[in-house]
């Protein structure tokens, strides 16, 4: 009785601690992601063009998410998880709630700044918590759930962004107590950052689980963890950018896609929230849930599936932006960008799992830690800048941005594809008993 009864309520403090590190990811993707709904408000209010948005969205937010990525993940392997997420997300929430009172792009760009920092923290706390909450035949769902965070953040960003515009945008400015007169773009920003900060809240009633036996004797330095993955490169080598690449793909959709459909259809900033946003939710579920039940499929037929699956990711991405450069409605074109953000979320829990798998529980952290960081260089900070350099130096001009958006999309994810199926085959090799 008692041993069922403990079992019950290890369980249900798993799922507990998987729920609200799910919330607080989610919300922490709006703060991160509702700068994208903001470009034309951001551009009038400060005189800025296309190339200082798109460094606005990506270097300004991951040069310090990537700088601060391994040593966050150094720190999960060493210190409480629960209390370093906690610190985090009330930096971010105080960055978000800070860009509505820039009055100059460079502040603007330094409250992007502190954002980015703060939001390295949560990934690898997350990916180690779990990994240490949910056995091997329970991963994928776990992470499935986690990683469907940025779909259910980015789809709220777009449609709480375009609610909160056309409500806002209808008169030139909101007088609120304290603050004064502010305009749509700063509500939007004082709403996201002070929501943000209440999920992180919850993680004062969430524990922090036992690490594994074998990590409570040290964590392994930097340098013994980076001589691990140099053993195994086969998997590290190409897992690392072939996944970080799909993510620049899912990084340049979210960045200009809302820009896109506003310059080709026309589309007001509140029609692309809602409809845009409806869709990208939708998806991003979709892929999370569809890429662990492929999976089981899969596992019944193939050993090591969990990175054979992954290998899907990619090729769809490839299928789908062969689909939008022939779309020619609006209806078509928000299809297939919606689709994207499913190839990505497809493969996101099973190569996390694959991760997990291949990596001992004290160097969880770093391998987090460099996944983000590899993410950070090759997604975030290369996805939003490519499209508008694609655009003015391949085809001569900001008003060919879904051309852009194809070239990178293409060429992107022939390389990804490919990166992923070695690190597939690397796995196969040196996948732990």
């Amino acid at each position: 009785m008692t041993s069922d009864a403990d079992r019950l309520g290890t369980r249900a403090s798993a799922i507990y601690c998987l729920v609200v590190l799910t919330i607080v990811y989610c919300f922490a993707f709006v703060d991160r992601q509702i700068m994208n709904m903001l470009v034309g408000p951001i551009r009038s209010q400060f005189g800025v063009d296309d190339l200082q948005i798109g460094y606005l969205i990506g270097p300004a937010f991951i040069v310090s998410f990537m700088l601060v990525g391994l040593p966050a993940g150094l720190a999960v392997d060493r210190l409480n998880r629960r209390r370093l997420v906690i610190a985090a997300g009330i930096l971010w929430s105080a960055g978000t709630t800070a860009a509505a009172f820039a009055t100059r792009f460079d502040t603007l760009v330094l409250t992007r700044v502190l954002v980015g920092g703060a939001e390295a923290v949560l990934f690898p706390a997350g990916m180690s918590l779990i990994a240490d909450l949910f056995d091997k035949r329970h991963l994928p769902i776990a992470y499935s759930s986690f990683l469907a965070a940025p779909y259910l953040g980015g789809g709220m960003a777009l449609i709480a962004g375009g609610v909160v515009l056309a409500k806002t945008e209808a008169v030139s400015s909101v007088t609120l107590p304290i603050l004064g007169p502010v305009v749509g773009w700063q509500s939007t920003f004082l709403i996201v950052g002070v929501a943000g900060l209440l999920p992180v809240l919850l993680m004062f009633t969430v524990r922090e689980p036992a690490r594994p036996i074998d990590q409570q004797h040290g964590s392994l330095s930097l340098a013994d963890g980076l001589r691990f993955m140099l053993v195994r490169w086969r998997f590290y080598a190409f897992f690392f950018p072939g996944m970080s690449i799909a993510g620049l793909v899912m990084a340049m959709v979210a960045a200009w896609a809302p820009t896109y459909l506003q310059r080709t259809f026309a589309m007001p900033p509140a029609q692309i929230g809602l409809t845009y946003g409806i869709y990208v939710l939708l998806a991003g579920l979709a892929g999370g849930i569809a890429g662990p039940v492929v999976n089981l499929w899969l596992a019944r037929r193939f050993p090591r599936s969990t990175m054979w699956t992954a290998c899907i990711g990619p090729a769809l991405i490839l299928a789908f932006i062969l689909l939008f450069s022939i779309s020619r409605s609006r209806d078509a074109a928000l299809v297939c960008l919606a689709l994207f953000t499913f190839s990505y979320s497809f493969p996101l829990s099973v190569a996390g799992t694959s991760l997990q798998i291949m990596t001992p529980p004290n160097l969880r952290g770093l391998a987090a830690g460099i996944y983000l960081v590899s993410n950070s260089i090759l997604g975030y900070a290369l996805g939003p800048t490519l499209v508008p350099l694609a655009a003015r130096y391949v085809f001569g001009g900001e008003t060919h941005l879904g051309e852009a958006i194809k070239l990178v999309g293409v060429a992107c994810g022939l390389i990804s594809l490919a990166g992923v199926v070695m690190a597939a085959l690397g796995f196969r090799r040196h996948q732990q008993p």
